[in-house]
């Protein structure tokens, strides 16, 4: 039996590699032979019927959205993970270890004083059923309730890919430029039949995508802001990560929307965002 951590090799060389390894890298504004368009489906919602949906030859469930966001909405999701889902009403956070009194209008402070904000040591926080680090599990005693436009958007992506989902957990995951994700699988959650559905804002990243074991190789995609990965049927099971978050790569569009005053608010992070026992994102999550 292999005992060699190939993802783990593979994570190391894309975290600190300085010149990307090329055409290993699969991007989807690109033609790629292990890509291919797919449908969204015939019930989709009718903002997402014209969305770019691909899969990745060989690699069942797994489906990409290109963003499907204007940039006030990706401006607002942002404002969203930065404010509201920050209050400790709304979440629990690896805040609540080292700056508990300080987690109130987070945002509000960050803006008045950003160089001595508590904002600067956010990592994540969780919605609605709260995971549980140490024990690697949910408790159905820890829940807040699960912010209704972020379930009804996890709803609809779900129905665009034709794998249904209710969110009820969301892990969102909050990025400094080189910061990265270890690879993980996510089998804590109750329901394994619901997709993982993850989105990221802000900043570029390099997304790993493994087999059901560390021995599988991972194929390299870049994530850009706004996009949608969905982890459905087989690859529900992959290991995943972040490799690396990318310096300098937030669009214009959303500076531009920011200085028109869209969103509702300045903020731009990245991350992931999943629902319905899934894991993580920031700016969104890995739910």
């Amino acid at each position: 039996m292999p005992t060699t951590d190939v993802y783990r090799e593979a994570e190391k060389r894309w975290r600190h590699s300085l010149q990307e390894p090329g055409e290993e890298l699969i991007d989807f504004e690109l033609a790629d032979d292990r890509v291919r368009r797919v449908d969204v489906a015939a019930d989709a919602p009718d903002w997402l019927r014209g969305a770019q949906l691909y899969a990745l030859c060989g690699v069942d469930g797994f489906r990409f959205l290109r963003c499907p966001f204007s940039p006030e909405e990706e401006l607002r999701w942002s404002h969203a993970a930065l404010a509201a889902w920050t209050e400790p009403e709304a979440s629990e956070s690896n805040l609540d270890l080292t700056h508990a009194g300080e987690r109130g209008a987070l945002w509000a402070q960050h803006e008045a004083a950003p160089s001595s904000s508590a904002l600067r040591h956010l990592s994540w926080v969780t919605l609605g059923y709260h995971y549980q680090w140490s024990e690697r599990r949910y408790d159905e005693a820890r829940r807040s309730p699960f912010p209704p436009a972020l379930g009804a958007l996890g709803a609809d992506l779900g129905r665009a890919v034709g794998q249904p989902l209710r969110p009820e957990a969301a892990i969102v995951n909050y990025y400094a430029p080189r910061s990265s994700m270890g690879g993980h699988c996510d089998d804590a959650e109750p329901c394994q039949d619901a997709p993982i559905v993850s989105l990221s804002f802000g900043l570029s990243a390099t997304f790993l995508l493994g087999g059901p074991s560390r021995h599988a190789a991972p194929l390299a995609m870049r994530v850009r802001s706004g996009d949608v990965v969905v982890q459905g049927g087989a690859s529900r099971g992959c290991y995943h990560g972040v490799a690396r978050v990318l310096r300098g790569t937030a669009p214009a569009r959303l500076r531009e929307a920011a200085s028109a005053g869209g969103g509702g608010g300045g903020g731009v992070a990245r991350g992931e965002r999943g629902g319905d026992g899934g894991g993580g994102g920031g700016g969104g999550g890995d739910g």
